[in-house]
């Protein structure tokens, strides 16, 4: 797979990289649709929203329309976002701009978790 990369240019790649970072959001946004309440379908969205802010990759809300003869009209309606202009490209440790949404911090230790009641062995 490499062989298909080394003839394009960093942007090429990083618009193609982008471009499947925007599928795999719809993805994950057909799973919010799956969820049986409204507060795991929200927390799906704004993960998505999250990623598809910092990566700068462009957003709309889906508008459809019932007409009195039965049929429907779909229309994309862009997402302004405050954070285009905000986003740098360098990550930040420690630190995410989620604007409201919950702080979420993942958590890596190759120590195994104790419970409360079980004595340590110091």
């Amino acid at each position: 797979m490499s062989d298909d990369f080394d003839d394009l240019s960093n942007e090429e790649i990083e618009d193609a990289v982008k471009a499947a970072l925007g599928e795999i959001l719809n993805i994950a946004t057909i799973a919010g649709d799956m969820q049986r309440t409204d507060e795991a379908a929200d927390d799906i969205y704004a993960l998505c929203d999250l990623v598809a802010e910092y990566y700068q990759i462009e957003r709309a809300q889906v508008l459809v329309e019932e007409h009195e003869d039965g049929s429907y009209t779909t229309r994309f309606e862009p997402l302004d976002s405050d954070l285009k202009t905000d986003v740098t490209k360098t990550p930040i440790p420690g630190h995410i701009r989620t604007k409201g949404r919950p702080k979420l911090r993942l958590v890596d230790s190759s120590t195994p978790v104790q419970d409360q009641d079980e004595p340590t062995s110091d």
